[in-house]
């Protein structure tokens, strides 16, 4: 474990390079209908670059993952790093659709593996018992680039164009970049439990633990509920409800600054039972979302139903990571650095099925409609969590009764 004067200086750096990561992800949302109009395209073709980016980051995740486990994780994250930033500089180059595809699919393949990296990290930097409280800083500083990068980005590009929002980006992610280059720590995550082997088997044989398949499938669900939403949420404030640029970049603050919060509570959460507490989140999610079937037209309860939203979105976020990392260090320890990307694979996947199940429902049944089918979707992941709180005490019940089998056998 790092001394305290290194590991809050690590902490920081950590956070920032989350933002960073996040801000270039999620900026797009507020700045569809304006890269729409500039590049020619439908803003249904430009909203689904969120879905590509998630989708993108989904599969890079576990393949550059596992180099890890082989490669070591400085080594990586420093050629990583270099083609986040080049990508995030293609961006002002774009002045076609393919070429801006290109830039976020580049930036999309290395952002989920370092942020996998950073959480893999969080153990051995303030240890087991604060680890939660860790992760939910590091998922904080993601989800404060909806509160500061997407509102940030909406008002470049009113005010200049909307590649000004991308110049944000490069900037930010070039300075985390730096920082965590030159305080990457020494020991590598994994290190303490003494990592066995690190082929790739060794690291594959998690995805076949029952616990680790419905965390997935959990975080899936419930990333996929809300992003049938969220990916219009800026059509949504200036077409339905009927919101300037300024009024919107106001909510989309707000919304970033409930997300803040739910990445507050997801530390709480996990340090205080942890997955037993989700079916309330996620029931609060399925209501949340199915009253924005009716609520945008309410003017401010449907702002305050929006924030609802962002207040549950990212609750569960420490409890399901901590589920990968307590499952990898416990039964499959040459896993650690590949667990931890499971959370943020998992959660694009869910944000690319959701994105694209919005595209749908916008062209087939309008913006009003993508609350109602988010909240369907946001169903599974409260059957989920219900069925994977059985299935960890079923376990933690067998765990504990071997031990007085064991010591009286010693």
């Amino acid at each position: 474990m790092a001394s305290n004067a290194s590991s809050n200086a690590l902490k920081i750096i950590f956070t920032a390079m989350a933002f960073s990561l996040g801000f270039a992800e999620f900026v797009l949302i507020g700045i569809v209908p304006d890269v729409a109009e500039s590049l020619g395209e439908p803003v249904t073709r430009i909203g689904d670059i969120v879905g590509f980016y998630a989708l993108a980051c989904a599969v890079a995740t576990p393949v550059l993952a596992l180099l890890g486990g082989r490669l070591g994780q400085k080594r990586l994250a420093l050629v990583l790093l270099c083609v986040f930033d080049a990508a995030n500089l293609l961006v002002f180059f774009a002045d076609t659709y393919p070429v801006l595809l290109a830039s976020r699919m580049g930036a999309a393949c290395t952002s989920g593996t370092l942020l996998a990296i950073i959480l893999a990290l969080a153990p051995d930097v303030v240890g087991r018992d604060r680890a939660g409280s860790l992760v939910a800083l590091v998922l904080a500083g993601f989800s404060v680039s909806s509160v500061v990068g997407v509102p940030l980005g909406t008002l470049l590009s009113d005010a200049f164009m909307w590649k000004a929002a991308y110049v944000a980006v490069f900037i930010c992610g070039l300075i985390s970049s730096v920082l965590l280059t030159a305080t990457f720590p020494k020991k590598e995550a994994g290190a303490s439990v003494g990592e066995p082997q690190t082929s790739t088997t060794s690291q594959v044989r998690i995805l076949t633990d029952r616990r680790v398949i419905l965390n997935a499938l959990m975080i899936l669900a419930t990333a996929a509920g809300t992003y049938v939403f969220y990916t219009y949420l800026t059509p949504v404030l200036e077409g339905v409800m009927g919101f300037s640029t300024a009024a919107t970049s106001v909510v989309l603050l707000l919304v970033g600054a409930a997300c803040i919060a739910s990445n507050i509570v997801s530390g709480k959460i996990a340090d205080n039972g942890g997955i037993p507490k989700l079916p309330l989140v996620f029931g609060a999610q399925m209501v949340a979302l199915a009253l924005l079937f009716v609520t945008p037209s309410l003017g401010l309860i449907g702002v305050a139903n929006i924030l609802a939203l962002g207040l549950v979105m990212y609750a569960m976020n420490s409890s399901v990571q901590m589920v990968f990392q307590d499952v990898a260090r416990e039964d499959y320890p040459a896993a650690v650095t590949f667990s931890a990307s499971l959370h943020p694979m998992t959660f694009n996947a869910g944000i690319a099925v959701g994105s694209f199940i919005g595209g749908a429902v916008v062209n087939s049944a309008g913006l009003e409609a993508t609350g109602l089918v988010g909240a369907v979707v946001a169903g599974c992941a409260l059957a989920l969590c219900l069925i994977l709180k059985r299935v960890l005490a079923k376990n933690d019940s067998h765990a504990g009764a071997s031990v007085p089998t064991e010591m009286m056998e010693a």
